[in-house]
């Protein structure tokens, strides 16, 4: 029962991440490789501000969206001057930049030992300590979380999202700022982002950046792409699929060394197979005036 829980609460994580990713990636085809990296600030703001300051929950998961965030802009300013595959380098480049100083700024953040001991949160002081409540917390949180993106994908800026991604120039022919709505989609989607990564740290009590590598970005990747780019119900769908699937491969009589490479070739094949099906939708003929 215990294990459940706690798959239930994975996938609750995973949802605001994927989800977040989707509103980039599905609505504006926005290549945004340094997603992880905004997952990564959330999560690390959460872990300093608790052990470090005992910040309240509320102020560690408000600090941690806002610094998301905030970096998203920072990235948004340079990397949205980009197109294309070289949009993309110039996310991955960022990520990669994180990536480094998690492990180098050792005064800050321990380097790889990481930071353990994070304390579990207190809610209206109700100390958030079981699998039970906190999986209460998270589904809350990510209902909230659903619902707020849903309007997003809904109004007049996933219009002006999709319209930037799929033929720029008409867009900014039809008076539409551009720059303006991938700037807010950066922001808005980087939030998200910073809030999966807060509740991450809450949960493990314990993180190190091997927890946002490059491959975690990939699984979240495959997550948007198996529930197909911009729906909004397909990746919730994908989420709870793709985060179970491995679960029956553990009850093999495999040795780990053979179970983690079996898992991750196990998501390779889905994505090249989706990919491979959906290749029109992902890499669409450039539309020109």
């Amino acid at each position: 029962m215990e294990y459940i829980l706690h798959l239930l609460v994975l996938i609750g994580i995973y949802l605001i991440l994927a989800q977040s990713l989707n509103l980039a990636f599905g609505l504006g085809l926005l290549f945004n490789l340094a997603h992880i990296a905004s997952y990564a600030i959330g999560a690390y703001t959460t872990a300093l501000m608790s052990t470090e300051f005992e910040s309240s929950f509320f102020y560690c998961i408000v600090s941690s969206m806002l610094l998301s965030g905030f970096f998203s802009i920072l990235i948004g300013a340079i990397s949205l001057r980009l197109s294309n595959d070289y949009f993309a380098i110039g996310t991955l480049a960022f990520s990669s930049l994180v990536g480094a100083l998690l492990v180098n700024w050792r005064s800050l953040t321990r380097g790889v030992l990481g930071i353990p001991g994070i304390p579990r949160p207190t809610v209206f002081n109700y100390s958030i300590y079981s699998t039970k409540s906190f999986l209460f917390l998270t589904l809350t949180l990510a209902f909230l979380t659903m619902t707020m993106l849903y309007f997003f994908f809904r109004n007049s800026f996933a219009r002006r999202l999709r319209a930037q991604g799929e033929f720029n120039q008409a867009a900014l022919a039809l008076g539409s700022d551009t720059r303006l709505v991938r700037v807010m989609c950066f922001f808005i989607s980087s939030m998200f982002a910073g809030l999966a990564g807060s509740l991450f740290a809450y949960y493990l009590q314990y993180i190190d950046p091997s927890s946002f590598s490059l491959n975690e970005m990939f699984f979240v990747l495959t997550i948007v792409v198996v529930g197909r780019l911009g729906s909004f119900w397909g990746c919730i769908a994908a989420t709870v699929f793709l985060v179970l699937l491995p679960e029956p491969l553990r009850f093999l009589s495999l040795p780990a060394s053979v179970l983690g490479p079996l898992r991750q070739a196990l998501h390779a094949l889905i994505l090249f197979i989706v990919v491979y099906i959906n290749r029109a939708k992902l890499f669409p003929v450039q539309r020109t005036i």
